[in-house]
């Protein structure tokens, strides 16, 4: 597990009580919002509206050129293609465009670059595009940085308008239109849109629409893209989700299938369900097989096919997950058996791994380690892959600082992607972490948000309930997390193949059960009889027409942990590990003695497994840089076999024969107090 700043909300009940009676929502909910900084009736109301109308479409720069191109091209019968992108936003995106273009009768094909064509245009597909009579590119979720090709199409007699929200360079290409809400001369007060609210705004703009009327037609599509991209949501994207949601189920056939064949038929439609549901489905078709099977199942009309293009879709998402597992492992071995989990930023790279699901193998790493991750896989002399990152650490901004060194880039401050000359990798490692130590003396930590701390009696199904009005919950919005503080650990229990967790918890004679997914025994760390701080998610789950609460773990710590010290403690060890140079007090603090050593030794002896600040625990003498440094000694003079999974130890006592001497370690004799 990765280490977490814990962050639990001020809480102002004078204020919180006050706001719900003004606006008449619950006491746990006006809570939680102003936790969050909502701290005035007239905002909360605004956004707990069903109502709230999109802005202006026009206030977008270029829409208006945007526009009139596109309506000359369906006035004139010219040929226009919709250029889009593999994953689920670029699949969405281009299924809106082209369906409203033929709505408007427009002569209009759409073009899907598959994964090994790369992202974004390339010549290739202008030429076949050219040698189709396209007279018109309109691309969505992409093109703000096709530069080359978009002056390649102009000499061919193509026009192109852009259509993008991914975030531009110094300039902009050379097309008739460029719809961007990051361009720099953008003013407009929301803008952090998917590349299907992107497309949503410019259909809006051409029904000359606040987009009331244009929902029912295309807004599930812009919901799905605007969940599937990790968009915020708030403002106009919390808009265009909430209402889109209400036209998934039993609205385009092809997702309906969808929902089916990934059996989320049977519970009502959420972003939740859509985030891990929907959206993976479509990315699998991008990623392991052929993107163009999405399109045509948003597009499709007939069940019967739509059911066997869903099914084909599900299959593929199956086979990613499997293929996904694979290269995780192989990446994790590669990153500890270098010692890369110490870098600032962990560049990991390989050979014959598949480009489809590299993205979220550095979502798995990024987690995993809890810092900003980037995956390259080595073809023919170039090193593509793709970038993820935590806290406040923008990736883009790292990755453009070494832009000297690569041939192709793009993204947003969380994730990105980018391409290079494979030998020039080592050279790429060493150049973002120098970037990330100039700009940060230890790198942040990510953050589980705690809204409010409960008991185990306040979780009810109508108090689980009461929050739905704080729905669609996401990027920016995120599902309410309540704090299990000082719970005793009673039982573990694995499930699911020993994949998940059921733990008992109990306080204050109150016993709960609690799911933690995703976690084995070994990756949890703690036992039966540990006193725990759990971060929480509620919900409601039906069986045999009866309600009842579900609680799902987010993290969890030993009760009493104090934040400021241990992160302190985990960056300073990380720090020793790269070899980098020490203050005095940071020297004092990693020093080693005799004494602290055999104590670490009596407490390991006998084997352990478990979390690094759960040894500690039984060390109270010791802070945990010093237990970690002594395990370290310990491990280098060979009386024990250590295994670091994160914060998550597994040691084996090795039978020796003979005295160790301590000064047979390096980490002993650079660190001994006195020597």
């Amino acid at each position: 597990m990765s280490r977490k700043m814990w962050q639990v909300a001020a809480c102002n009940k004078e204020l919180a009580r006050r706001l719900a009676d003004e606006c008449g929502i619950d006491l746990l909910v006006a809570l939680i919002l102003t936790g969050r900084g909502c701290t005035d009736s007239f905002e909360i109301e605004e956004l707990l509206s069903d109502d709230q109308p999109l802005g202006d479409p026009y206030e977008l720069p270029d829409m208006d050129k945007a526009v009139e191109c596109i309506e000359a091209a369906i006035h004139l019968h010219r040929r226009i293609a919709v250029y889009g992108d593999y994953d689920a936003d670029g699949v969405t995106s281009t299924a809106m465009m082209y369906s409203y273009l033929v709505s408007r009768g427009a002569d209009v094909m759409y073009y899907v670059p598959e994964r090994d064509e790369g992202y974004g245009m390339n010549k290739a597909a202008v030429d076949s595009l050219h040698s189709d009579g396209v007279k018109l590119i309109i691309t969505v979720d992409n093109g703000i940085m096709a530069f080359d090709e978009i002056e390649y199409a102009s000499q061919l007699g193509i026009d192109t308008v852009v259509t993008d929200h991914h975030l531009p360079g110094d300039t902009l290409p050379s097309a008739v239109a460029v719809v961007d809400p990051h361009r720099r001369d953008c003013d407009i007060t929301f803008r952090n849109y998917s590349g299907a609210g992107v497309a949503f705004k410019v259909i809006c703009a051409m029904e000359n629409s606040d987009g009331s009327e244009i929902y029912g037609r295309y807004g599930d599509l812009a919901a799905v893209g605007t969940i599937a991209d990790v968009m915020p949501l708030t403002g106009e994207n919390r808009t265009i989700v909430k209402n889109g949601l209400r036209y998934i189920a039993g609205g385009r056939v092809g997702i309906t299938e969808l929902i089916r064949a990934a059996g989320l038929d049977r519970r009502p439609m959420s972003s939740s369900s859509v985030s891990f549901g929907i959206a993976p489905r479509l990315n699998a078709a991008g990623r392991v097989g052929k993107c163009i099977r999405a399109v045509r199942l948003l597009l499709e009309n007939d069940r019967a096919d739509a059911a066997q293009l869903a099914d084909e879709i599900n299959a593929d998402n199956v086979s990613r997950q499997s293929i996904e597992r694979a290269i995780t492992d192989e990446a994790v071995a590669i990153i500890e058996q270098n010692g890369l989990m110490y870098d600032r930023v962990i560049v990991v790279d390989g050979t014959g791994w598949h480009h489809g699901v590299i993205g979220i193998v550095a979502a798995r790493i990024c987690e995993r380690y809890g810092r900003p991750t980037v995956v390259l896989c080595h073809e023919d002399g170039v090193a593509s892959g793709s970038a993820r990152s935590v806290g406040n650490f923008s990736i883009y901004e790292a990755i453009t600082a070494c832009d000297r060194l690569l041939t192709r880039y793009g993204g947003h401050e969380q994730a990105a992607g980018v391409t290079l000359p494979s030998d020039s990798v080592g050279e790429f490692r060493r150049r973002i972490n120098q970037y990330a130590a100039e700009r940060y003396d230890d790198m942040p930590f990510d953050i589980i948000h705690i809204d409010c701390k409960l008991s185990l009696s306040a979780f009810t199904v109508n108090m689980v309930e009461s929050l739905d009005v704080l729905a669609p919950f996401g990027a920016g919005n995120r599902s309410p997390v309540f704090g299990m503080f000082g719970v005793r650990l009673e039982r573990i229990t694995a499930v699911g193949d020993g994949k998940h967790l059921r733990l008992e918890v109990s306080k204050n004679g109150l016993s709960a059960t609690v799911m933690y997914f995703s976690h084995s025994e070994a990756s949890f760390g703690y036992r039966a009889g540990m006193m725990l701080d759990l971060a929480v998610a509620a919900d409601i789950s039906e069986y045999a027409g009866r309600k009842q609460v579900t609680l799902n773990v987010k993290a969890a710590r030993l009760s009493g942990y104090d934040d400021d010290i241990i992160l302190s403690d985990i960056r300073l060890y990380e720090r020793i590990r790269r070899g980098e140079p020490l203050s005095c007090e940071q020297a004092s603090r990693a020093a080693v003695c005799r004494e602290g050593v055999a104590a670490v030794y009596r407490a390991v002896r006998g084997g352990f497994a478990g979390e690094d600040e759960a040894l500690r625990a039984t060390l109270p003498q010791l802070s945990l840089l010093n237990v970690n440094m002594a395990l370290d000694v310990l491990s280098e003079i060979g009386v024990i076999n250590l295994t670091r999974r994160g914060s998550v130890l597994t040691v084996r006592p090795v039978s020796v024969s003979g005295k160790m001497e301590l000064t047979a370690s390096d980490t002993f004799r650079q660190f001994a107090k006195g020597v």
